[in-house]
């Protein structure tokens, strides 16, 4: 890699910053103009419930939009499942019918819509939801039920399922469960949710208010996979052009930059809130990282009384970690990796959920985030958050340590008790 010198480093960040403020303008007047990634949904609704919701009122036949069964026969016709035979203007849509996301049902035909927006497959979720449609149906007639159950999983992204926890084989177009088989079909937000958008709202062209509230969500949908409102930085492309050399190896530095920053980040967060919260509760940790991998632990507190001490390592605590190699950093409550897979989650979202501080009521744990949060879409949004008010960043964290402690102590407390009975 050719070397540079510190003069030829300064005048090109001092052109890339003329450049990118130019852009910076550029942006504003184009939002001023109305043009920009700003719906509704984001404002009004928690960013875990608003897609199942809004999904599943459009699905309805009998929903407010009036339009019968028009938008389920659309979804039906964008997902290729015509020949599942679903009579769509007698159905009923279900929102989190004994835990199912989205229910449909005509009474002979079942769909069940799996809505996987940002965890995986846990728990066995989707063949305990067969399970709960198959133990609802007579008896006499389980050799054909499970030809009237499709599964629909829901992700945002494309991508090739390979298996389903409590799912014997995995196909392109079915579920294995035993010797028995249900339709089964892969569906992206990306993908399927962005066409049947556009061709509901192309039949409700004239029906101006219905339009303009699924455009909004188009946009919520658009955002969550990436493809909101872009304007090229012309301007600084030029400007990479003419320095593709000297741009290569800011490259090369910037994730070792970026593991300095975190590592800065934490170590600074953890220092002041050692000096400025009672330390006798809680064990405050930064955790220095070396590379960039999926679940990593930047940051954790930990209180003193549950720290593993009583329960055979087993504790739930207060932790900043990454997922999916940085795309998301997530604030909230973990398991420690002793009690994933070997206790109850009903255990935990209860107790979670009788918290004032859990707004979100439809919460369900992952395996082993116990609750989160609040989430930062990456780390450079994390980043630039404590660089821009580094006073503000820590005391955040220092009222979510404050707020969460009798959370903390109700879930180890629970944790303990359940240990104590098992033995």
């Amino acid at each position: 890699m050719t070397e540079f010198t510190q003069e030829q480093y300064q005048k090109f960040f001092d052109e890339f910053e003329k450049a990118y403020k130019e852009y910076e303008n550029k942006v504003k007047e184009r939002r001023a103009r109305g043009i920009h990634d700003y719906n509704v949904f984001d404002v009004l609704e928690a960013k875990e419930v608003k897609h199942s919701k809004f999904i599943a009122s459009l699905l309805d036949p009998k929903g407010l939009h009036y339009q019968d069964d028009l938008f389920l026969n659309k979804f039906i016709e964008v997902c290729g499942i015509d020949d599942f035979g679903l009579d769509a203007l007698n159905s009923q849509v279900y929102r989190e019918y004994k835990n199912i996301d989205i229910y449909i049902t005509d009474g002979n035909k079942h769909i069940i819509i799996e809505n996987k927006r940002w965890t995986g497959d846990h728990n066995e979720q989707v063949a305990r939801y067969i399970k709960t449609i198959i133990d609802e149906q007579n008896k006499d007639e389980l050799s054909e039920i499970y030809e009237r159950i499709l599964v629909l999983y829901l992700t945002p992204f494309d991508y090739v399922i390979e298996k389903l926890g409590g799912i014997d084989e995995v196909g392109k177009d079915y579920l294995k469960l035993g010797q028995n088989q249900v339709a089964f079909r892969h569906i992206s937000y990306e993908n399927e949710i962005l066409k049947w958008l556009n061709a509901i709202k192309a039949e409700i062209i004239n029906l101006t208010d219905l339009n303009v509230l699924i455009s909004q969500y188009e946009k919520a949908v658009k955002k969550l996979t990436n493809q909101g409102e872009k304007m090229e930085n012309t301007l600084i492309i030029e400007q990479i052009k003419k320095n593709y050399k000297l741009c290569a190896a800011i490259y090369d530095n910037f994730e070792k930059a970026k593991i300095n920053l975190l590592n800065e980040l934490f170590s600074k967060v953890s220092d002041t809130l050692q000096a400025t919260i009672k330390t006798n509760d809680w064990t405050i940790e930064s955790h220095k990282i070396t590379e960039i991998a999926k679940n990593t632990t930047f940051f954790s507190a930990k209180l003193n009384e549950y720290n593993g001490k009583n329960h055979d390592g087993n504790y739930i605590y207060y932790c900043i970690e990454s997922q999916n190699g940085y795309n998301n950093i997530s604030f909230g409550l973990v398991r420690s990796n002793q009690v994933k897979n070997r206790l109850d989650n009903d255990c935990f979202q209860d107790i979670v959920k009788e918290s004032d501080y859990c707004t979100d009521k439809s919460w369900k744990s992952s395996d082993w985030w116990a609750w989160y949060y609040k989430k930062f879409s990456n780390a450079d949004d994390l980043i630039l958050d404590y660089l821009s008010n580094e006073e503000k960043f820590i005391s955040e964290i220092r009222n979510d340590l404050e707020k969460l402690k009798d959370v903390l102590e109700k879930l180890n407390k629970k944790l303990i008790e359940k240990y104590s009975l098992a033995k």
